[in-house]
């Protein structure tokens, strides 16, 4: 949300967006980030006028220097400079290539979840000549401002998904594209909650307050960040949750367990495990330290919640799926043997309780695999929006 403290005499909201880049870059890629820049706050202001745009150039002598440099880190890096300067949306821009986690190679990182994106130039600055890398490096800019601003892909507008940038792509959002924006630009723009006589004074309060007054966008948020790709990226925690699994499917004493838990306790027992779980991720992988500040702000405020229930979403989606599987599994298994090994006699095993009795352990496990995994690989997984 805008830092009001700027704002210019006329009825248009404020949005400021910084570009941070490392104050060692040469003269040319220095000289590159301010045009760009420019171009980007002129085509902003011609596009989005119903906001006004400022942005805002810092060169950082504590920029991050590993090669190939890591998106992850820059982007940390970059929303700690944004809560500190209280930009609305920062992009980290740099002429080393980046570490690629998901794809063979990237140039562009963005992270709607903590409204910063990262840049690279590298493999534009290859391209004939000066005009054709500033006009890729103004489509990758738009690209990602795009996915943080609320918007999907597009095949015909600038959102196209790609694997390499060049001057030759569309630079244009498409009308449908532009209301959509606006619509979530409004609520960015409102005043921030610190800057307001009705802010709390403690850390409780002021985190009921954003609940309150932010909480079905924080919802949206949440929902719509595919936390159900976890399982897809993190070798560790799936791997550690299906032998936990298997092992309990062929375990007397898991069936027998079951047998002696009443379904209304087992209820209980999935809320607990699923919320300590996500607590066991939470803190074991550092994710608290995500959205750091010094004092309440709620920018830093939205970005743990999100985080927070972005990864619980994850756990409870992975549960349904441990559960359809474990279900599965049941129906396929002879009746007889199961009953036999939970000590039922002759009576029908009820394979919904010991559906959820699988799944609820697997989750267990899934905790214990999550921190076995480096804790990049998970931060990137909840954090990234795409690598493009």
């Amino acid at each position: 949300m805008a830092d009001t403290t700027l704002q210019p005499d006329n009825d248009r909201p404020l949005l400021t967006i910084g570009v941070a880049l490392d104050a060692a870059e040469s003269q040319e890629v220095h000289r590159a980030a301010r045009e760009v820049a420019e171009e980007l706050e002129r085509s902003l202001q011609h596009d989005l006028p119903d906001f006004q745009w400022i942005f805002r150039v810092l060169p950082r002598h504590d920029f991050p220097r590993e090669t190939p440099q890591d998106p992850l880190a820059l982007l940390e890096f970059g929303s700690d400079i944004k809560i500190e300067y209280g930009f609305d949306f920062l992009l980290v821009v740099t002429s080393c290539p980046l570490l690629a986690r998901f794809d063979q190679a990237t140039s562009g990182v963005p992270s709607s979840m903590l409204e910063t994106g990262v840049i690279s130039m590298a493999r534009m600055l290859d391209l004939e000549n000066v005009t054709a890398t500033r006009k890729a490096v103004l489509g990758l800019c738009r690209h990602v401002l795009g996915h943080l601003f609320d918007l999907d892909h597009n095949d015909t507008s600038v959102m196209q998904p790609r694997e390499f940038w060049t001057d030759r792509e569309p630079l244009d959002w498409s009308e449908e594209e532009k209301r959509r924006m606006v619509d979530f630009l409004q609520d960015i723009a409102d005043p921030r909650l610190e800057e307001t006589a009705t802010a709390g004074k403690t850390e409780w309060k002021f985190y009921c307050q954003v609940l309150a007054g932010d909480g079905l966008a924080l919802a949206r948020e949440i929902l719509f960040f595919r936390s159900w790709r976890m399982m897809l990226h993190l070798g560790r925690f799936t791997a550690a949750t299906a032998v936990s699994v298997i092992f309990l499917f062929l375990s007397a004493e898991a069936w027998e367990l079951g047998a002696a838990i009443h379904s209304d306790w087992l209820n209980l027992i999935v809320v607990a495990i699923l919320l300590l779980a996500t607590l066991s991720l939470y803190f074991g992988q550092n994710l608290q330290a995500v959205g750091r500040s010094d004092k309440m702000m709620e920018q830093a405020v939205r970005s743990r919640v999100i985080l927070f229930g972005t990864l619980m979403v994850g756990m409870i989606s992975f549960w349904i799926n441990l559960f359809l599987i474990s279900l599965a599994v049941i129906r396929i298994m002879p009746d007889s043997v199961l009953a036999g090994w939970a000590g039922l006699g002759g009576q029908q095993l009820p394979a919904f309780h010991f559906a959820r009795l699988m799944a609820t352990f697997g989750i267990l496990a899934s905790a214990l695999g999550g921190n076995l995994e480096e804790e990049h690989d998970l931060k990137a997984v909840l954090i990234y929006t795409e690598e493009t």
